[in-house]
């Protein structure tokens, strides 16, 4: 268990890593959001909204993440957040495929990503809970 406790606080910490450093392109880029989805609109309104949502809404998860790796009683709170966040994520994303189609082949493999990731997620928090 010792093992799985240390992988457990290893996948925060990657999960942490991961919308850190979106979150920080988001914060100095915001459109580049625009340039990895393909849409082009760029009125002051959406600029600040992807900064908020996509650099800071990130940003703020990170750091939870990070506190939450800081001590081993609170990485099964942070594995749950994982799980229903990229669960969400990844079920929406599904949504909007179903519902609007796609253009190439990144938004099924990023579904895929979000829905394993929740799931690996959620297997540690039950593996760890026992």
């Amino acid at each position: 268990m010792k093992n799985l406790e240390k992988k457990s606080v290893i996948f925060v910490r990657i999960s942490a890593l991961i919308l850190a450093v979106y979150a920080f392109a988001f914060l100095v880029t915001p459109e580049l959001l625009g340039d990895l989805v393909g849409f082009t609109h760029y009125s002051p309104n959406t600029l600040v909204e992807i900064t908020a949502f996509y650099g800071g809404l990130e940003l703020g998860m990170a750091i939870f993440l990070m506190w939450s790796a800081a001590d081993k009683s609170r990485v099964r709170y942070a594995l749950m957040m994982l799980f229903f966040v990229f669960l969400t994520a990844g079920v929406a994303r599904l949504f909007g495929i179903i519902r609007f189609g796609f253009e190439d082949p990144s938004q099924p493999i990023v579904t895929a990503l979000e829905i394993a990731w929740a799931f690996i997620a959620i297997w540690m928090a039950r593996a760890k809970k026992d």
